[in-house]
């Protein structure tokens, strides 16, 4: 399959979506921006490893276009609809692996001979969850792979992102809207390391450093009026 018949699979499968989430606006699955579905198409082939925190419209795909995937949600339903919708479809699972552990019970145990070409996060997104999600799974992707996040306008994830994935030069922004980011992956191995170690880290960052990163300046009233008695006692000032 190549890269115009992975694209045209994710119209069909918009347009026929799987029946597995009633609680979503469609009644029908949650799901992320078209663009992202043809983001994934762009950068998998047939025979990738691919690994996924959640289940839906993006594991019917990565199936659709053989890719060695790996889905982990800890729903069984979830498990039940992608492969009745797959059977329904003609879809092929024997390269689907569906481990049904919650992702912070699954993602440590992974071998580690296990690469992945791309990591899509979609799973539980409470902190500290997608965190997690990224430390254990992202450890495993190749240098040159890639880890797409949806929903990034969630406070987890776009903490994650905002405060140590986009200042870290080690991770290499190639897509983003405002719902999802996708980064390309220039080192290798675990991502445990020291601080000293980090591009990103600059030592424990005052209150109001980290205001001025991730607030507006005409919303820093607003901030004021919850920081702390005491430290704002202690001088800090926002302006």
């Amino acid at each position: 399959m190549d890269e115009a018949e992975r694209l045209s699979l994710v119209a069909e499968v918009l347009a026929d979506q799987p029946v597995m989430h009633p609680e979503a606006p469609n009644r029908k699955v949650w799901r992320t921006e078209k663009s992202c579905y043809e983001f994934l198409a762009r950068h998998v082939s047939e025979g990738a490893n691919t690994l996924e925190t959640g289940a839906g419209i993006s594991t019917v795909l990565f199936t659709a276009w053989g890719c060695n995937h790996l889905m982990i949600a800890p729903d069984p339903a979830d498990a039940a609809a992608i492969t009745t919708y797959c059977g329904q479809h003609q879809i092929s699972t024997d390269s689907l692996q569906i481990d049904s552990r919650p992702s912070e019970e699954a993602l440590p145990g992974l071998g580690h001979d296990v690469d992945f070409d791309l990591f899509f996060i979609d799973g539980a997104h409470s902190f500290p969850l997608p965190t997690i999600d990224w430390f254990y799974g992202a450890s495993h992707v190749r240098q040159g792979g890639f880890v797409v996040f949806d929903d990034a306008p969630l406070p987890a994830v776009r903490m994650l992102l905002d405060w140590f994935i986009e200042p870290d030069a080690r991770w290499q922004p190639v897509a983003r809207t405002m719902k999802w980011r996708a980064y390309q992956r220039l080192s290798q191995g675990s991502l445990a390391e020291l601080e000293s170690y980090q591009p990103f880290f600059q030592g424990p960052r005052s209150v109001k450093d980290r205001i001025k990163v991730i607030v507006p300046p005409r919303a820093r009233r607003a901030v004021r009026r919850v920081i702390p008695y005491r430290e704002w006692e202690n001088g800090l000032r926002v302006s």
